[in-house]
């Protein structure tokens, strides 16, 4: 599970390549954190860095009412980014699915099709 929360410029992290993330570090990658709300994507434990983004980014990369106060639309985020994908057809499934299509006639008009099923 995946934890958001405000970044306050106080608390030290570990960069996920075990280097120690002191608000100095931080600061000194992220200039803007402390102008603009950003938030933290980290551990439960709430330990590791993973990823500082600004808040008002997320909120139009999530959709998220810009009229919620910004500790519910970080939970909002929080929700969404750690909801499991319904089924994510596998690399297997879609090459089963492009050969089926070959196999029934496919041409070489259909080759945009195939390739979307490939993901490409």
């Amino acid at each position: 599970m995946k934890l958001l929360e405000k970044y306050n410029g106080t608390k030290t992290y570990m960069f996920p390549n075990g280097d120690v993330a002191t608000p100095e570090k931080i600061l000194h990658s992220f200039p803007a954190c402390l102008t603009f709300p950003h938030v933290v994507e980290t551990d439960e434990g709430g330990e590791v860095l993973f990823a500082l983004q600004n808040l008002s980014a997320l909120k139009s990369i999530y959709n998220i009412d810009r009229s919620l106060s910004e500790e519910d639309a970080i939970s909002a985020i929080q929700a969404i980014i750690n909801t499991e994908p319904e089924h994510v057809e596998s690399a297997e499934e879609r090459q089963a699915t492009a050969l089926e299509a070959i196999a029934s006639g496919a041409t070489s008009e259909t080759t945009e099709v195939i390739n979307a099923l490939l993901g490409e």
